[in-house]
């Protein structure tokens, strides 16, 4: 069986924090033991920062490098056999360079694959560039991989502006497990309107502000809204829809089995996705027949079947937005058509399963087959 080393620069797949990136990280060491494949988390090192301070950059890297040199000199101490054939490093970008992966892989000349490699488009503000050092470092990482799994055409086109070959890039589709018990469906009266973000600063407001605008637009139309998530920012937030009074709720920070329960009885799922990079909840909602409304931009159209399986309306037309809603609102049938689609979009489409056989093809091409 082919030994796969496994890294998530952002944070480890185990990491006590809920996030899209976790849950991908954890999926994709999922997906590829589902292929054959015995993956070994190499290391649970966080290259991510929050800030682009030049200390924190030269302390970030010092120790990655150093974590990269204990890697090493653990693997030199095990028999040639038990060596991973190639190191996967998962979302490495602009906060959460990959220094880990191209040492080891060098001293033990392996593949190096990356699988979600990106760009952030914060820090540019008055024309320059905050990111511009750490920026620098990613693109060493990312241009010494072999190979990059890439789940957005936008990321594609960003390896090829750094000169990676395009037989280098691989489309995959983004994917979740889908479990085997799941809650049924279940109808509310009045209907509703569900979204689950975290509670942050930046586009994670914007998408709660874009949110309350388009509820200011369906005043006399039976409706309740759950918002789950929690963070900083709820204060805030929590002020952006005190005008609606109890037909908005807020939970806060839920057990995900409760995320799904409240998946499973809602009526649309309503998380706009402005500059959502994937967003893993669309696929959790259509996986329970949980019909989307969310912007035709970046991540929704990812993993979002327009009219099949939701809406997608134009990116920053709020009043769109409203108007999907509004009429979905007024359309059982509607409803339960999109709903109805949700499951088997999924378990084809962005499904473990899915995801294991292409995966498989994939490396088994690259000559890493199981």
């Amino acid at each position: 069986m082919t030994r796969l080393a496994f890294h998530a620069a952002i944070k480890p797949p185990d990491h006590p924090i809920a996030s899209g990136d976790r849950l991908i990280a954890a999926n994709l060491m999922k997906a590829l033991g589902l292929a054959g494949y015995d993956v070994e988390l190499a290391s649970r090192f966080i290259a991510y920062s929050k800030r682009p301070e030049a200390d924190i950059l030269a302390a970030r890297k010092a120790d990655a490098l150093q974590e990269a040199d204990r890697i090493i000199a653990d693997w030199q101490k095990r028999p040639s056999i038990k060596h991973p054939s190639a190191w996967i490093t998962y979302h490495p970008y602009c906060k959460a360079p990959d220094w880990l992966g191209p040492r080891v892989a060098e001293a033990f000349d392996i593949p190096l694959i990356t699988v979600e490699a990106a760009r952030t488009g914060q820090g540019f503000e008055n024309g320059g560039d905050l990111w511009a050092n750490w920026r620098t470092e990613a693109q060493i990482g990312l241009r010494a991989a072999d190979m990059h799994l890439a789940f957005k055409r936008d990321d594609a086109d960003y390896l090829l502006s750094l000169g990676i070959p395009d037989e280098r890039i691989t489309m995959i589709a983004p994917f979740i497990e889908v479990p085997v018990n799941l809650p049924s469906r279940a109808s509310s009266d009045p209907p509703v309107l569900l979204a689950v973000g975290q509670m942050r600063p930046g586009k994670k407001l914007r998408n709660y502000e874009i949110l309350a605008q388009a509820l200011t637009m369906l005043p006399d139309m039976p409706w309740r809204c759950l918002l789950v998530g929690d963070g900083p920012e709820r204060d805030n937030i929590a002020g952006l829809f005190e005008p609606f009074g109890n037909r908005v709720t807020l939970t806060g920070a839920i057990p995900h089995d409760e995320v799904l329960q409240h998946m499973a009885s809602a009526s649309l799922f309503v998380w706009p996705g402005w500059k959502e990079p994937i967003g893993m909840v669309y696929l959790e909602a259509q996986m329970l027949g949980l019909p989307v409304v969310a912007f035709d931009e970046m991540g929704p159209p990812l993993v979002v079947a327009n009219g099949e399986t939701g809406v997608l309306t134009k990116a920053d037309d709020v009043a769109g937005f409203a108007k999907v809603i509004s009429d979905l609102l007024r359309d059982d049938y509607g409803r339960k058509r999109l709903s109805a689609n949700g499951p088997a979009h999924v378990k084809k489409q962005h499904s473990l399963t899915s995801a294991a056989i292409a995966l498989k093809t994939t490396l088994s091409a690259a000559g890493l087959a199981p």
